[in-house]
């Protein structure tokens, strides 16, 4: 990191050396930034000390830039203005009702961004920031208002409502069916790839979990493992194996025929789709997003 205490001077005399090169007269200079002719000398002529060279003559036609100041003024202006734009759009969004949301890619694509669009048809004052990743909420702690989340919370203490109920099934591509028998059990499927997503992931439901719920222990093969749920379903519509299907995730893949449901087995989702709070609170515009989104799902 550069030495920016040693190498910047203030922004006081750098604005003022600005003003004066803006208008070529300290005396106008002086109204611009709201000080006194005797200040925006003092500060064009510490700016100058500063850098150990001249920036400007007064001449009767007012003032004129030496070749330092004239450099100085082409690369600073810019700067100045870079910097202006920044602290001004801070300031604006920290004036503009927001709400960040973490979820899955899966589900975010999937679900999340048409819920996004018919909330800002609603609240259009409301600017949405949707932060999407595969790795687990906590590692991003602090960096998003409220988390939508598939089944067990990832931690434990923090309110969550309910969005809605899902079901996990069996799914697979209609090339992976016409392998299977006619009426293949449960067992038959532990003959074919088995496609499972992070199994570290603790708010997902995985194929040991599903299988010793049916009363089948570990399956004997190794599955195959993603650590997207997106690529899994992908994998899935190419034949790759068997996945277990979360129904608000996959239904578009159903309805398309992509994908399509294997056998009478299924599963409620532990805790359904969850909205969850920071445990830093909710501001006013996520709490309006937690509302409409429930009752949105639950209506």
């Amino acid at each position: 990191m550069r030495k920016y205490r040693r190498l910047l001077p203030s922004t006081s005399r750098l604005v003022a050396f600005v003003a004066v090169a803006k208008t070529s007269s300290i005396t106008v200079a002086a109204d611009a930034p709201g000080l006194t002719q005797a200040a925006v000398s003092r500060q064009l002529r510490e700016l100058e000390d500063f850098l150990g060279q001249r920036l400007a003559n007064r001449t009767a036609k007012g003032i004129v830039l030496t070749s330092a100041g004239q450099r100085l003024f082409a690369d600073i202006t810019p700067a100045l203005d870079k910097i202006c734009d920044a602290v001004e759009g801070i300031i604006q969004e920290g004036r503009t009702p927001s709400v960040t949301i973490f979820c899955d890619h899966s589900l975010t694509t999937s679900w999340l961004n048409r819920r996004v669009i018919e909330f800002e048809g609603v609240y259009p004052g409301i600017t949405v920031q949707v932060l999407s990743s595969n790795r687990a909420p906590e590692n991003f702690v602090g960096q998003f208002d409220v988390a939508v989340l598939h089944g067990r919370p990832e931690t434990q203490g923090q309110e969550s409502w309910l969005i809605a109920p899902d079901r996990v099934f069996p799914v697979c591509a209609p090339s992976m069916l016409q392998r299977l028998p006619p009426k293949p059990g449960l067992r038959d499927l532990l003959d074919f790839p088995l496609i499972d997503f992070a199994p570290t992931r603790r708010d997902w439901l995985h194929w040991p979990d599903f299988l010793k719920a049916h009363g089948i222990g570990m399956p004997p093969k190794p599955k195959t493992t993603f650590d997207s749920y997106a690529i899994a379903i992908e994998a899935a519509r190419l034949g790759q194996g068997i996945l277990l299907g979360w129904e608000i995730v996959v239904a578009s893949h159903l309805n398309s025929g992509a994908l399509t449901s294997i056998g009478p087995w299924e599963m409620d989702a532990p805790g359904g789709l969850r909205i969850h709070f920071s445990p830093r609170g909710l501001s006013d515009p996520a709490r309006s997003f937690a509302c409409w989104v429930r009752h949105a799902e639950l209506s």
